[in-house]
């Protein structure tokens, strides 16, 4: 007998085919189908539901959402820690809505998907990736309230690999047992793969660039003079035909002249250092999945640096910089409400709190620090294999390295610090077991491209790789 799945899977090309093939030729019929607009009915028979339209809380053609009854108290009651993420979640779509918008925004589309699930009854819910938009972090929530499984991918950037989760918040249930299995034993460099090793040879040699290969194309795309001007000059396009452009440029010189993030940054920064003994930490991008989800409270990257502020051992200090695409992604002239008016003034006045310079290297942070603290930043990935500590507030995909310190609060931070003092660092070979456990349960595969750069996977050796992962996933008891 066939059973229900459901694909929350922006996409619509030929991998998206092949997945939905294999599922239903494995006895798993995908019911409902959210992704990207374009042949969907060449690809189930399924119910499809547009991404964009999934996004702002419209249903899916055909599904009536007059059928489903509202959430009652005691479902909302059951999701009230999905609802406190979702309402700072909404700041990636819903940034101007006040906090009662956004919860009657959440209320409709929480009755929404609560009845689409148990109108379509799925025995498996399959994410590309953590959910970490409003209608899939809903989904994933309801998903385990009642009991049906999921799966997810993750991308670590690290050998081309990718990660299987079941819970967002669980980690790899294989990653684990592969740690368990090899507990106590330390490998070799010659363990590791091929791909994995020359990985972690690249990324300890302090004479090679390992920024990401996704930093520079941002850096490539969004920051620099001639960017700016593509910028300025798509807009000049825009607002020319749609007759705003007087109204707009008067608004954008107004900003110039104001107070701005980026002005409020420079205002408060100080004089890097290196001398004396501090803890390094780069803020998240936000809204990204990297603070809403996996940050859980931590979202609130202010209490991190309070909680550390008063962990913190005496005569040291805390450099806070801002990450990159703060200010290009999300426009260096704007105030949001993840970057509110006031907000670096309000870091800066933490006690022992610095602003690095924003064109501070990142890696000199790193060299010259004590500790490195994130949310679930890849920089105390970066900091361990330079034989940095790092402590991590949030769920990164390194988070069951043992090298790791997780943090929660005052008391565990000071923890840490003690054992810093003693002189605790991370040595090559906690990274290179922790890497040995990682290399047998990930798999080769990418979720997604970056323009212009080689994922080092073939397309038919992603796919391919992807659906066995889902396959086995799906037999496993």
């Amino acid at each position: 007998m066939s059973k229900n799945a459901f694909l929350i899977w922006a996409d619509r090309g030929p991998m998206m085919k092949e997945i939905i093939s294999k599922l239903e030729s494995n006895s798993y019929q995908v019911v409902y189908w959210v992704g990207l607009a374009g042949g969907e009915k060449d690809f189930t028979s399924g119910v499809f539901h547009e991404h964009f339209s999934a996004w702002t809380g419209m249903p899916a053609l055909g599904v009536d959402p007059g059928e489903f009854p509202p959430p009652g108290k005691d479902l909302i009651e059951k999701m009230y820690k999905t609802e406190s993420v979702i309402l700072t979640m909404m700041n990636k779509k819903f940034d101007t809505l006040c906090v009662d918008e956004r919860r009657h925004i959440y209320y409709s589309m929480l009755g929404y998907w609560h009845g689409v699930i148990k109108e379509y009854k799925p025995e498996v819910i399959i994410f590309p990736a953590f959910p970490h938009t409003v209608y899939n972090y809903i989904i994933f929530s309801l998903a385990k309230l009642l009991g049906i499984k999921t799966i997810m991918f993750d991308n670590p950037w690290v050998a081309n690999r990718l990660i299987l989760y079941n819970d967002v918040f669980l980690g790899s249930r294989k990653l684990k047992q592969e740690l368990e299995k090899n507990k106590g034993k330390n490998f070799a460099l010659a363990d590791l793969s091929l791909e994995v090793r020359e990985y972690y040879e690249k990324q300890i040699d302090k004479n090679r660039d390992v920024t990401p290969i996704y930093t520079k194309k941002f850096k490539e795309t969004t920051m620099g003079f001639k960017n700016d001007v593509r910028r300025l000059w798509k807009l000049s396009k825009n607002t020319l035909k749609d007759g705003t452009f007087f109204r707009r440029l008067i608004h954008f010189i107004s900003k110039i002249g104001k107070e701005n993030l980026k002005t409020e940054y420079e205002s408060v920064q100080s004089f890097f250092d290196a001398g004396k003994n501090y803890v390094y930490v780069p803020l998240c991008y936000q809204p990204e999945a990297t603070s809403s989800p996996l940050g859980d409270m931590f979202v609130d990257q202010i209490l991190m640096v309070e909680i550390l502020s008063a962990a913190l051992p005496k005569d040291w200090v805390i450099y806070v910089k801002e990450h990159p695409a703060q200010w290009y992604a999300r426009s260096r002239m704007s105030y949001s409400s993840n970057r509110y008016a006031g907000y670096y003034r309000r870091m800066a006045g933490i006690k022992n709190v610095k602003i690095a310079p924003f064109g501070t290297d990142s890696y000199q942070l790193i060299e010259g620090a004590r500790a490195v603290a994130v949310v679930t930043g890849t920089v105390g990935w970066e900091a361990m294999l330079r034989g940095k500590p790092a402590l991590a507030f949030g769920y990164p995909w390194y988070r069951d390295c043992e090298a790791l310190f997780k943090v929660y609060n005052v008391e565990s931070a000071k923890e840490v610090f003690l054992k810093i003092i003693d002189g605790y660092k991370v040595s090559g070979q906690d990274i290179i077991n922790y890497l040995k456990s990682f290399d047998a349960a990930t798999f080769r595969g990418y979720l997604e491209t970056v323009s212009g750069v080689d994922p080092g996977v073939g397309k038919e050796e992603n796919v391919e790789n992807l659906i066995k992962a889902i396959l086995v996933e799906l037999n496993r008891e």
